[in-house]
């Protein structure tokens, strides 16, 4: 058997182990290994302990991805003519790729009496988090930052005020259909 005090014939150690990788579905992710041990070394992947044709040398790259690799456990054996060491495990973390935000419920458009206030409301689907900003006549409204807006008490003036909201997420954003605002004069007490 091989002896360490022996300089012609090291046993090959695993000196920098593979890191667990996160990408998004359809990322590449890469492992690597660096080991020593008297030469040549060879390589032989492993992903769920099974090995993996063709990935034979010190880093290895994945096939594209998808989300049913999400979990995958992927270790390096090392050999050379003393033996072989096996690396610790790396895991895969595969996160589904951002949707662009939708909206799936577009605001409605209110009708109120002079004095009432009027909630709008928007669904919107995507990749959280999602934010939203309310506009009245194109301008943005201060704090109206929510998936609902309720104006402030309406007056006469406030009538055909088009309301829209942009919503937005990391991957871009989208704006609503106009909902108009109408209000009425109070009822005259006869």
């Amino acid at each position: 058997p091989a002896s360490s005090t022996d300089p012609a014939k090291v046993v090959s150690s695993i000196t920098t182990q593979p890191a667990s990788q996160t990408v998004t579905a359809g990322q590449t992710a890469t492992f690597s290994v660096a080991a020593s041990g008297t030469a040549p070394l060879s390589y032989q992947w492993r992903k769920n302990g099974a090995s993996i044709s063709g990935a034979a040398s010190a880093t290895y790259t994945t096939p594209a991805t998808a989300t049913s690799d999400a979990g995958s456990q992927f270790s390096v054996v090392v050999n050379n003519s003393t033996g072989s060491v096996t690396s610790n495990t790396a895991t895969l973390t595969v996160n589904a790729p951002a949707l662009a935000p939708s909206i799936t419920t577009q605001p409605a458009s209110q009708t109120v009496t002079a004095g009432q206030t009027a909630t709008f409301s928007v669904t919107a689907s995507g990749t959280a988090p999602l934010s939203y900003q309310w506009q009245k006549n194109g301008t943005a409204i201060g704090g109206a930052t929510s998936a609902s807006y309720t104006t402030p008490p309406t007056t006469i003036s406030d009538s055909g005020s088009p309301f829209t909201v942009t919503v937005s997420n990391s991957t871009g954003s989208v704006t609503s259909n106009t909902a108009t605002l109408t209000v009425n004069a109070p009822a005259l007490a006869p």
